[in-house]
């Protein structure tokens, strides 16, 4: 026969303090476990895809994908990160503290040596996914390298080169088609890439939020201020974007003290210096 006891005050307090370790400690790791069975899954699904090598002529590889995703119950836009997952990393990463989330982010740094300072840092210091976002778009690598912050945009002042547009379509977050008036009833539609910054690409959450952030703002004015001098490399226009929530606010002095939207997404962590 055993012996019987009653547990004091004190004595329940400790083991109710056990249990809650214990029970956290399962938790985190059977968390753990799961995010790094889902990281190989994702590895493996992106190799799997590779190993087709699909040719993209006539949109082949899209419809490809199209079919799969909606076979799989998945989005398309998950399946190529898992492509691209398995083609950045040569193997799965053993990470503590780093999940899918944190992943999705870093697969947006295309500089090898980028990736793995952000990878080093968010690691040692356990961030999480929003943190590592802010970093890798307030271009803290630039930051560190440099040793100080970087500088903000300088604000164009010259009054050529400046047209009044109106936005027809917002392609990603740093891109543009818009109809420029040229003035004498003139107009003509140009794709604008904003000078100075980069979003991140479309397929990726942080480039569909960047991209909804600027259609949100530009589908609440008439027009908007371009000033542009020069051509990117791809032959769209470099511009510098003004605007006003204000109606009643004339066109010059919207782009003298007007919103700046090149800057705005640089302040919103919605961009990084190019």
């Amino acid at each position: 026969m055993t012996d019987e006891k009653t547990l004091t005050e004190a004595g329940y307090a400790k083991l109710l303090t056990d249990l809650r370790k214990l029970w956290e400690t399962g938790k985190a790791k059977a968390h753990r476990a799961v995010s790094r069975q889902l990281l190989q899954t994702y590895w493996e699904i992106g190799g799997r895809i590779g190993d087709e090598q699909l040719t993209a002529n006539a949109g082949y590889e899209k419809a490809v994908m199209e079919r799969l995703a909606e076979d799989m119950r998945t989005d398309m836009t998950t399946l190529y990160r898992c492509v691209q997952f398995h083609d950045t990393y040569k193997a799965v990463p053993d990470s503590e503290n780093l999940y899918w989330s944190h992943y999705r982010v870093l697969l947006t740094v295309k500089d090898p040596k980028e990736r793995d300072y952000y990878t080093k840092v968010a690691e040692e210091k356990h961030w999480t996914r929003d943190q590592l976002l802010k970093a890798v778009q307030g271009d803290t690598y630039s930051d560190d390298k440099a040793g100080k912050k970087a500088k903000k945009l300088p604000r164009p002042t010259g009054a050529t080169y400046v047209f009044k547009a109106y936005v027809l379509n917002v392609v990603d977050g740093d891109t543009l088609l818009v109809d420029v008036d040229c003035g004498f009833e003139i107009k003509k539609k140009e794709r604008i890439r904003l000078a100075g910054i980069d979003c991140a690409e479309l397929i990726t959450d942080e480039g569909r939020e960047a991209a909804e952030y600027v259609r949100n703002q530009l589908a609440r004015v008439p027009f908007i201020m371009l000033r542009t001098t020069k051509v990117d490399i791809n032959g769209r226009f470099l511009g510098h974007v003004f605007y006003s929530l204000d109606d009643t606010m004339e066109k010059d002095d919207i782009y003298t003290d007007g919103r700046y939207l090149n800057q705005e997404l640089l302040d919103r962590g919605l961009a990084r210096v190019y």
